[in-house]
């Protein structure tokens, strides 16, 4: 349940659910969709948040009127799962049950049941999906099973529940029965995904980073790919299936607007595959004003120099391929699709324009030699990313290569029960553990010696036209080089480029903080509120630069402002605590953006981490894991 993207019966417009139908019984029954990591993983920022598609239906149940809600339960004790459940008391509890986090989700699934025998659990998510039978046969806690999508699914069984009808009717479902279980019709893919209700316009939830969860979008569903890793193509389908551009773009504005939201990471599968909504969709952005940075993944045979630059144009920052190998042999048997020259001219023209590269491998394949490694190693050396994903191959239930390897290590769909490993780990010999030390380490370098130069940024810029994003990564590069007036000529270019612009004003303010002048840092704060008033950056940054003019009070009522619209700003905090302590500021840089952790591995001697020892929920899910679908 909720591994990503979702629908709805209906659209209505964001903030504003349909009223509840007269007698339906909806409004009184209480829902709640729930995730949690793994142990291990709470720690972890992309691993404890929770998947899209619960946001959705979380989006659907509210937009038909039922008293639904979302629970992260992944930074909660156990006590405080129960303490949670005691007091909703809800009649349906939907878990996202992936392979990483099988533990932890059932045994949500068991807590709830010992408190109160009459909830209705269903579970869903790839590992519920593609082992459906086994999950309730082994499993008497749950319920049922949602397979694959599951907005429209779940909104049917709601209603079923709250009118006493029966659930053998509801396409997409796996129910027990006397002996055994039964799965009901299939549940034809929602074709039209515009009638998918915004989630943050539904957000009632408890240990949600509101935050950090929006800064995730999903605009389509599927992938043509059919790589032998990925579960994919089986839960989703290999049909694309988007949504429209203004539909993505009313969200995005939405996001702004209502939350301050001013980055965002598109993780569809693959975001660029339709030229022509790629375009378009870029240009609608450029064209409607927001003050937005993002990211997203896509295929190397999916981009040409056309679609990066207008993404450039757009705000992109970052893309991410899934390049897998620089071996031809281990791209043949993983199914990839690509050739070692897509990869190399993705790259190049990626680099081209400025976008920070990086790339997804995988090594510890079936049949992998020594020479295939060192054509991994060469084939980094040539595209130089600025950051990468090593995981050796884990296989996952919905996979292709799923039941070849369980022939090959000897086990059956049993091992999911017996075992508290992430995932089907297919090779551990020494070989394998070298390959993946050797690949890890020359991603590190790459990453330390591929930076752009100033010469490249400013070709960036001749290559991508006159635009925000190109012109602010060139005034940062002069920064980092310590041409501070340079760069302050870039960002002034910015607000010439796009007057008001929250990124000029942002920078122009740092700078003029760094130097001394906390009054010039303070006019472009206001007007960086004033681009985007909901942005907690810009409060508490202006927060800062008022302490620094000791004008004490408005500066906490600013720092305030911050947490109020994120509780979690570092700097308000401090400011906050720097006020109460009566300390004089001292000149130093105050960060401008937000960054993002590290989608690096930590160094390891043997295996990254989530592949070393067991811990009490089950292992950390490798990047990607089961939704890598490049």
């Amino acid at each position: 349940m909720g591994s990503g993207r979702g629908g709805t019966e209906r659209r209505c417009p964001a903030g504003q659910p349909q009223a509840p139908v007269p007698g339906s019984g909806t409004a009184r029954m209480k829902i709640l969709l729930a995730y949690r990591c793994q142990y291990g993983g709470r720690n972890d920022f992309y691993t404890r948040q929770m998947p899209v598609g619960l946001g959705t239906i979380n989006a659907v149940l509210r937009d038909a009127g039922f008293d639904s809600r979302l629970a992260n339960f992944s930074r909660f004790t156990w006590s405080q799962v129960e303490s949670a459940l005691r007091e909703i008391r809800p009649r349906i509890l939907g878990i996202s049950l992936f392979t990483f986090n099988r533990g932890a989700a059932l045994k949500i699934a068991q807590v709830a049941r010992k408190m109160d025998p009459s909830v209705f659990v269903v579970v869903g998510g790839p590992h519920a999906t593609h082992l459906a039978e086994r999950v309730l046969a082994h499993h008497p806690a749950v319920d049922a099973v949602a397979i694959g999508e599951g907005e429209e699914t779940l909104l049917e069984l709601a209603r079923a529940l709250s009118l006493g009808r029966d659930r053998g009717s509801i396409p997409g479902l796996a129910l027990r029965r006397p002996g055994g279980s039964f799965r009901t019709p299939p549940r034809a893919p929602l074709a039209d995904l515009d009638r998918i209700p915004h989630p943050s316009a539904h957000y009632e939830s408890i240990g949600v980073d509101r935050f950090a969860q929006f800064e995730f979008l999903i605009t389509s569903r599927g992938c043509p790919a059919r790589c032998t890793f990925c579960s994919t193509p089986k839960f989703w389908g290999t049909r694309l299936r988007y949504r429209s551009a203004d539909h993505v773009l009313d969200e995005l504005r939405f996001l702004q607007e209502r939350f301050g939201l001013v980055s965002v990471s598109f993780r569809d599968d693959t975001f660029t595959v339709d030229k022509k909504r790629t375009l378009f969709l870029c240009r609608k952005i450029v064209d409607s004003g927001l003050h937005l940075l993002w990211d997203c993944q896509s295929r190397v045979n999916a981009v040409d120099e056309e679609r990066l630059i207008w993404m450039r144009r757009a705000g992109c920052q970052h893309i991410q391929y899934g390049v897998e190998s620089g071996s031809k042999a281990v791209l043949h048997q993983l199914n990839k699709g690509i050739h070692l020259e897509q990869v190399i001219q993705a790259c190049e023209l990626t680099r081209k324009v400025g976008m920070d590269l990086s790339v997804y491998l995988i090594t510890g394949v079936q049949g992998e030699t020594a020479e295939d490694v060192q054509a991994t190693l060469r084939l980094i050396r040539r595209v130089r990313p600025h950051d990468g994903i090593v995981s050796p191959l884990v296989v996952y239930p919905g996979t292709a290569l799923y039941e070849d390897v369980k022939r090959l290590k000897g086990v059956d769909d049993s091992f999911w029960d017996s075992s508290r490993s992430e995932g089907l780990l297919v090779r551990d010999d020494p070989d394998s553990i070298l390959a993946y030390r050797q690949v890890d380490a020359a991603l590190k370098e790459a990453a330390a010696t591929g930076l752009y130069s100033l010469d490249e940024r400013r070709e960036h810029k001749r290559v991508v036209g006159r635009f925000v994003a190109p012109t602010l990564s060139s005034g940062e590069a002069l920064e980092e080089w310590g041409k501070p007036g340079e760069a302050e000529a870039e960002y002034r270019e910015i607000l010439e480029i796009h007057p008001g612009s929250l990124w000029g004003h942002l920078r122009l303010g740092n700078l003029a903080e760094m130097g001394g002048d906390a009054v010039r840092a303070a006019e472009h704060y206001r007007q960086a509120i004033g681009a985007v008033p909901r942005y907690h950056l810009a409060h508490s940054l202006l927060g800062s630069a008022l302490r620094r003019l000791e004008k004490h009070e408005e500066a906490g009522d600013e720092f305030r402002i911050a947490l109020r619209l994120y509780p979690g700003d570092r700097i308000a905090c401090r400011g906050l605590s720097l006020l109460r302590r009566d300390r004089r500021p001292k000149t130093s840089r105050v960060p401008s953006l937000r960054r993002k952790p590290s989608t690096g591995l930590t160094a390891s001697l043997a295996w990254p981490s989530f592949l070393q020892h067991p811990i009490p929920d089950g292992q950390p899910r490798p990047p990607g894991a089961e939704s890598a679908g490049q």
